[in-house]
């Protein structure tokens, strides 16, 4: 009798101490087939690494005791192939900052908020090996002085991607059952806090605006 062999799901590690940013990709991933750990920690993302051999790591930069830089350093000299992409809200400056990363051989690098639609694409491309080097730029870090990111734009993606985010996984939740035991009224008070958010979000949008006629 032949065994059939098990199934195998890719194996995505998220490094990012945002427990929100973790559990949103938790969630996601996790319902479409996805293997997903997460950690907080750059010294456990590399034991992490080194034990369940991840196919793909989102790793944030800006992480306390070792950043993730000093984790991508450190996973390179002893692993030269696992996938990684780099998920910040931090800017490349200079472009020995950028070829500092291309020599790292990170397979993209996206800035935050992140629209989660949007990465199933890049996810499968990467781990599928899809690209052709035309396409793998949209999805690599952009020169800073070909496409300048101000300060206000990258403000108003961060305060409308999370609302989106939050709205996303609410409504997923929803659908997969996740609040079967919920009574409709506890159900009611959970959407009456997501649209108060929202509001909360609008109006701090509007005050984005708000500031930039102020300074014309």
């Amino acid at each position: 009798m032949v065994r059939q062999k098990t199934k195998e799901y890719p194996k995505i590690l998220v490094v990012d101490d945002e427990p929100d940013i973790t559990a949103s990709f938790q969630s996601f991933f996790g319902r479409r087939g996805f293997s997903v750990n997460t950690t907080a920690s750059g010294k456990d993302a590399l034991d992490i690494i080194k034990t369940s051999k991840p196919d793909l790591v989102f790793l944030d930069l800006t992480l306390e005791e070792m950043n993730g830089k000093e984790v991508l350093k450190k996973l390179r000299e002893y692993d030269k192939n696992t996938k990684v992409i780099i998920v910040t809200g931090h800017t490349i400056d200079s472009e020995n900052e950028e070829k500092e990363f291309n020599l790292l051989g990170i397979s993209a690098y996206l800035n935050k908020p992140l629209i989660l639609d949007d990465l199933v694409t890049i996810v499968e491309s990467v781990l599928g090996n899809k690209f052709s080097a035309k396409d793998f730029e949209k999805y690599r870090y952009v020169k800073r002085i070909e496409r300048p990111i101000s300060s206000v734009v990258h403000k108003l993606r961060n305060i409308l991607g999370n609302m989106r985010n939050e709205c996303e996984v609410f409504l997923l939740n929803k659908k997969d059952g996740i609040y079967n035991d919920k009574s409709q009224e506890e159900l009611a008070a959970m959407s009456e806090d997501i649209i108060k958010n929202a509001i909360k979000t609008v109006d701090q949008a509007l005050e984005v605006f708000d500031g930039i006629k102020e300074e014309k």
